[in-house]
């Protein structure tokens, strides 16, 4: 029984030695890949879009708020001008919701291409090399230089 259990130690030994990683560095995608930037200067410019949008929004409501605190005003042109107010602070609220959910889901949408690319792309490397399964960079406490696929991954994602 020992003998058995000392050979089934030593072959599961054997075989997790026999296994091949690579690893990947996600941070140097995001930083160096053109891919990876386009998608976030994309994502950068709808953020830039709709932050106008809602700046433009909030300059009116100040300028609508001195309207409504001036003295000089009659009652009647107050009260039209809380009228648009209110309906500019909704269509504010409408705006901002609206950003965050298209925002949100753009953002997620970019991540799931990339991230789908990136897997294509180590699968495709790991086949061609025989490695058993490719890792993020970060989990191991030392890697081998030339178990890092960076580089192939970001040219590959670059068509380069």
């Amino acid at each position: 029984m020992k003998r058995l259990i000392l050979l089934s130690a030593i072959l599961s030994t054997l075989s997790f030695a026999q296994q091949k990683f690579a690893c990947i560095d996600a941070n140097r995608i995001l930083q160096e890949s053109e891919t990876a930037k386009k998608a976030q200067s994309e994502l950068r410019e709808k953020v830039q879009f709709y932050q106008k949008s809602l700046d433009e929004k909030a300059k009116k409501l100040e300028e609508l708020k001195k309207q409504i605190e001036s003295k000089s005003i009659n009652q009647k042109a107050r009260e039209e001008k809380i009228r648009e107010y209110q309906k500019i602070e909704s269509e504010a609220f409408e705006l901002q919701q609206r950003a965050q959910r298209e925002l949100a889901e753009m953002k997620a949408k970019l991540e799931d291409e990339l991230t789908k690319k990136i897997k294509d792309i180590a699968q495709d490397i790991s086949k061609k090399n025989g490695f058993t399964g490719v890792l993020d960079c970060s989990v191991f406490v030392y890697n081998a230089p030339e178990i890092d696929i960076t580089t192939e991954v970001i040219r590959r994602l670059d068509g380069k």
